[in-house]
């Protein structure tokens, strides 16, 4: 018997610093994790596509630019659209807040001293002589990316990530072809096309499900605000949709973002808390029925899950992190039930007692 299964706590020590390592490594390679990780998960959500459209004898690499391509098009034009409109209520976020709490009935409970502290915050940063107001003049659309935050940054990890999308959709079925020669035995090149094809279609379907029952989610909600007379509906129902990648956590931040315009939108608490309830009721029945219903048991997570999963990746690699938490997560699900010693960690991610099933390795 070796010295390790003699005593495996002398092993502890070097474990504990290979989980640091890997952890400091995925925490500081982050501006290059993160782009190969989203194109990934993008090229997942179109392989399907591909698929299709091979069928109908197109090549992969004429499907991967002209999906690209579109995606592309699409992004900037949301992007030129929206950015105008986005950068008013960012900067416009302060007196959003003020105007909020001026409506709430502040003598009342909690809300006693709410204006108070208020008028305290505005009287810290006002100068002792009133200066005349700015005017802010916006020049260009890199100023409107600015106060949005998208730098050079932001651009160079899109054009990495468009770029990789491609090449895994192009090439995909060259790397899988170069992954199974790699193997000797026949039964292993079977066993890994078996199981990079369950990885994969499992993968493709969550996002592909999610995907649409997000952006449906979105439009609904976009469609629920114009008829309310909610300014910029388009603007909300992208950010609904964005948000709902993170499941429970996303509802809430939308609820809370969308009772604050209303109410400072129509000068009324009532109305923003009756959009808050609306759109609670509409998530809801997103969340409980039509996910559930439309999604299969083995694609489902545990709450508890996909809450850990959104700290854990949201303090590694920020708000990209987050949104990737729940699709990154069910990669690990799907890929854990394809090997029988993972089960146990395929069960406590589903929440569920019963073995899943499928192939075994």
């Amino acid at each position: 018997m070796s010295a390790e299964a003699k005593f495996p706590a002398a092993n502890m020590p070097v474990t504990v610093l290979a989980w640091l390592g890997t952890l400091a490594a995925l925490y500081f390679a982050r501006d290059l994790l993160v782009p190969i990780v989203l194109s990934l998960l993008l090229a997942l959500l179109l392989m399907p596509i591909v698929r299709r459209l091979r069928t109908w004898r197109v090549p992969d690499s004429v499907s991967a630019f002209v999906l690209v391509a579109t995606i592309v098009v699409l992004f900037g034009i949301g992007v030129l659209t929206l950015a105008s409109e986005a950068q008013r209520w960012v900067v416009d976020a302060p007196k959003i807040l003020s105007r909020a709490s001026q409506l709430v009935p502040t003598e009342i409970g909690p809300f006693k001293h709410l204006k108070a502290a208020s008028k305290a915050m505005q009287d810290m940063t006002r100068s002792d002589d009133e200066a005349p107001p700015l005017q802010v003049e916006v020049a260009s659309h890199d100023t409107m990316f600015a106060a949005l935050g998208v730098s050079t940054h932001f651009i160079a990890a899109a054009i990495i990530v468009f770029v990789l999308t491609f090449f895994l959709l192009a090439f995909h079925s060259t790397l899988l072809n170069q992954a199974v020669e790699s193997r000797d035995s026949y039964n292993d090149k079977r066993t890994i096309v078996q199981l990079l094809r369950n990885v994969e279609d499992g993968v493709s379907r969550y996002l592909l499900t999610i995907t649409l029952i997000n952006c449906g989610l979105g439009v609904v909600a976009g469609l629920m605000l114009w008829m309310l007379e909610i300014p910029n509906p388009v603007l909300w129902g992208v950010m609904v949709t964005m948000l709902n990648y993170v499941p429970h956590v996303g509802a809430f931040f939308c609820m809370g973002i969308l009772f604050l315009v209303g109410a400072v939108t129509h000068e009324s608490l009532a109305y923003g808390l009756t959009i808050a309830g609306m759109f609670a009721v509409l998530t809801s029945l997103e969340s409980y029925f039509i996910t559930p219903y439309v999604l299969s048991r083995s694609l489902q997570l545990s709450p508890l899950a996909i809450i850990i999963a959104i700290l854990f990746w949201g303090w590694m690699w920020g708000i990209a992190g987050g949104l990737m938490a729940a699709p990154l997560l069910a990669v690990i699900k799907l890929t854990c039930d394809q090997f029988e010693s993972l089960h146990g960690l395929a069960a406590v991610l589903t929440g569920e007692t019963e073995k899943p099933h499928g192939p075994h390795y």
